[in-house]
């Protein structure tokens, strides 16, 4: 695989974005956002996603937030969104083949990967939200099949809503909203998979706009399937190791692409 810095013109001058390339034409595109507090470089070490360039599957790409925040940076889901889009068109003009994008993001990133996904259907396949999925801000062109993971015990971010006002909304009722923002007027389907892992899910297995929600009853504000040091374990909570998020949001996405 191959790492580069990408500039993307936009207005006020041009961002920079660090892409990870797979040694072979990929079959996908996969645009991963940082969390509040963090930055590219940090997303990959905490996603892994970079290993999908590695096994030749996908050019990912891990962007960076334009609001400085704290050691890290943070995004600004009005002001960001044009920089975001111009670089999933930026990645489709340079891998025609790969099809509509996967875009997924941690915490912040996941709130700005829901808004960008519902602003760029025509661009974007799937979304894949970590710790933060909210509910579009209207019915997207076309479907879009969300995936996303939440731990019930999430103290930045709650599962069940409130705190700051970006959060107010609980984690199941933007997932419902998508479905209902997808055209899915069936009932949701609960399955209980693991010892603390439950699924729920709207929509036909790979149908257009299947919105699936994985809950880890316990978990914390972490990333399912990555190992956490004893910090940030403690200031963020226990994650799970019985489902790998990278993993599963790339399969959802082959499903969907």
């Amino acid at each position: 695989m191959t790492l580069r810095y990408l500039d993307v013109p936009v207005a006020g001058g041009a961002r920079l974005v660090l892409v990870v390339d797979p040694p072979g034409r990929p079959s996908g595109i996969v645009v991963c956002l940082h969390g509040s507090r963090s930055n590219p470089e940090e997303q990959v070490r905490l996603s892994g996603m970079d290993r999908l360039a590695e096994a030749g599957q996908a050019v990912v790409a891990f962007p960076q937030g334009s609001v400085p925040l704290g050691r890290g940076w943070a995004w600004n889901p009005d002001a960001d969104l044009p920089f975001l889009s111009a670089l999933v068109d930026r990645l489709r003009l340079e891998h025609p083949l790969a099809g509509r994008a996967c875009v997924a993001g941690m915490s912040g990133g996941a709130r700005m990967a829901s808004r960008l996904a519902g602003a760029r259907s025509d661009a974007v396949a799937t979304l894949g939200a970590v710790a933060g999925l909210r509910a579009p801000d209207r019915p997207p062109g076309r479907a879009i099949a969300v995936i996303a993971f939440h731990g019930t015990a999430d103290r930045i971010n709650p599962y069940r809503g409130g705190g700051r006002e970006e959060w107010r909304e609980s984690v199941p009722d933007a997932a419902r909203a998508w479905a209902i923002a997808n055209g899915i007027s069936t009932s949701a389907r609960e399955s209980a998979v693991g010892r603390a892992l439950s699924s729920t899910a709207y929509g036909g297995e790979g149908g257009p706009g299947e919105v699936v929600l994985w809950t880890v009853r316990g978990g914390g504000h972490s990333w399912p399937g990555r190992s956490m040091g004893l910090i940030a374990r403690l200031l963020l909570g226990p994650t799970t190791r019985e489902i790998d998020a990278t993993r599963e949001i790339w399969a959802f996405h082959r499903r969907h692409a």
